[in-house]
């Protein structure tokens, strides 16, 4: 018995030599990787190395993108069409400027400068024809001959005295040479007595003497070259300051034009950068049918996210 029990103490010592044995050398043993692991290592490091560089790089050049695009949003937003509209209102082209435009704003300070530049030339032409058709006049046309024409045909020295409803006259001459004054002498028959050239019935208007007919002095209108000349000339002057008006017509025009086009362009380019800001962070999916040398078209659906 004694034998027996002394086999069996030493098999349980053996055994607990055995598994401390077995204990140590797992803990202190290092498992190897397979080959399939060691070559999937290999794929993951070649590829993202390779095709993407360093990874910090990546990551430092795609908050670079995320943050130019960010305040590029960020300014559009920021851009306000009424102070596009009131800056084109002010000076045609700046609006467009201010919203980022760098070829309208020429355009339209273009039109505003060649406006302007139109207007003035046709404004001093028309103030130079003024001068001339008025020293014509000053020269041919006599007030004492429309005098000389009142008394014979009215018995009065003036139209003033004139009652109101005179046959044959309808103005009266003002006392000083305004522009109303050089506009009724070539304008209303009744003045045209005054012109040095005048005649009727083959008289000339210096001859009329008292007992004429003054009823067939009143009926007749006096012929007189003078007088065409300077309506023409008069006419000439007026055009001139009608394109000269046109050129500001045509400067209000390209003001209004250049406001508003600032103005919905720059209310446009806001609100395309404010939707483009709310889809940011949002999940997109797409479904589409592929085929890849196979008999029947594969469904994929695409699900990406924006950060």
């Amino acid at each position: 018995m004694k034998v027996m029990q002394g086999n069996r103490d030493t098999i349980i010592a053996g055994t607990y030599i055995i598994l401390a044995l077995v204990a140590g050398n797992a803990s202190g043993t290092h498992v190897q990787p397979s080959v399939f692991d060691r070559g999937l290592q290999e794929i993951r490091q070649h590829y993202s190395v390779s095709a993407f560089g360093d990874e910090d790089d990546s990551l430092r050049a795609g908050n670079v993108g995320v943050n130019a695009d960010f305040e590029k949003r960020s300014a559009l937003k920021s851009k306000s069409p009424a102070k596009a509209f009131v800056l084109s209102l002010l000076v045609p082209g700046c609006g467009q400027y201010y919203y980022g435009s760098r070829t309208k704003p020429f355009l339209f300070l273009g039109a505003e400068i060649t406006a302007w530049a139109l207007h003035i030339k046709w404004h001093n032409e028309g103030e130079d024809k003024t001068d001339e058709f008025e020293a014509y006049a000053n020269a041919y046309w006599e007030e004492d001959r429309y005098s000389h024409y009142l008394l014979n045909a009215y018995e009065v020295i003036d139209d003033d005295s004139l009652a109101t409803g005179t046959p044959g006259m309808t103005h009266r001459l003002p006392d000083t040479t305004t522009q109303q004054y050089y506009e009724m002498i070539g304008k209303y028959d009744q003045f045209s007595w005054g012109w040095v050239d005048a005649y009727a019935d083959g008289i000339p208007s210096h001859t009329l003497e008292a007992g004429y007919d003054n009823r067939r002095i009143t009926e007749v209108v006096p012929y007189s070259s003078h007088r065409i000349t300077y309506a023409s000339m008069r006419e000439d002057a007026n055009n001139a300051f009608d394109r000269a008006n046109w050129m500001i017509v045509v400067s209000i025009t390209n003001r209004m034009i250049s406001a508003f086009e600032a103005y919905f362009v720059t209310r446009s380019m806001a609100r395309h950068a404010q939707d483009e800001g709310r889809q940011i962070g949002r999940l997109k999916m797409k479904a589409e049918l592929r085929s890849y040398s196979a008999a029947y078209d594969t469904p994929f659906l695409n699900v990406s996210y924006r950060f």
